[in-house]
């Protein structure tokens, strides 16, 4: 469903310059895909870290809307970059063959501090119970891992992909 969303969303700006005039003022066709307030709108730890990243991209720091998604589980906040929507003009900074990097930070409300990093072709943060988890999508299947109070360790693992 995210895959799909994200899809859309890409064919939506694609073609929005295009349309932009058939389109009620004010609608998708004013958003930009690769949007900087993305990345502003992080908090500081985070904007931080993403702007390091940036500057091995070569380009100014700029990210699509689902960039960072977050849940709250655990009692914390955590916090995932998916830098497949990561403006970046030397890609392979960021991505490799196998997947994109994807980083993830707990926030207690005063910083932020990064848990747990992956390349793979997504994540997806979960609640289940109330304990935070990760759901890892890579060409191998899929592989889970739970919050223990301190970092992330690995549940399971499928051999069915996403």
């Amino acid at each position: 469903m995210k895959r799909l969303l994200r899809l859309l969303t890409i064919a939506t700006f694609t073609l929005s310059p295009i349309l932009g005039q058939a389109w009620s003022r004010g609608g998708l066709a004013t958003e930009r895909p690769w949007a900087p307030e993305h990345i502003e709108g992080l908090p500081p730890d985070i904007r931080k870290d993403v702007e390091g990243h940036a500057k091995a991209c070569g380009n100014r720091a700029a990210a699509g809307h689902y960039f960072s998604v977050s849940i709250e589980a655990s009692g914390l906040r955590f916090r995932a970059q998916h830098f497949e929507d990561f403006a970046c003009e030397r890609r392979a900074s960021v991505c490799r063959p196998n997947g994109c990097l994807h980083e993830v930070f707990v926030d207690d409300g005063k910083r932020q501090r990064h848990v747990f990093s992956v390349y793979a072709r997504d994540i997806k943060l979960t609640n289940d119970g109330g304990i935070a988890g990760i759901e890892v999508f890579d060409d191998g299947g899929v592989r889970w891992f739970v919050w223990n109070g301190r970092r992330f360790v690995a549940k399971g693992k499928s051999r069915k992909g996403r």
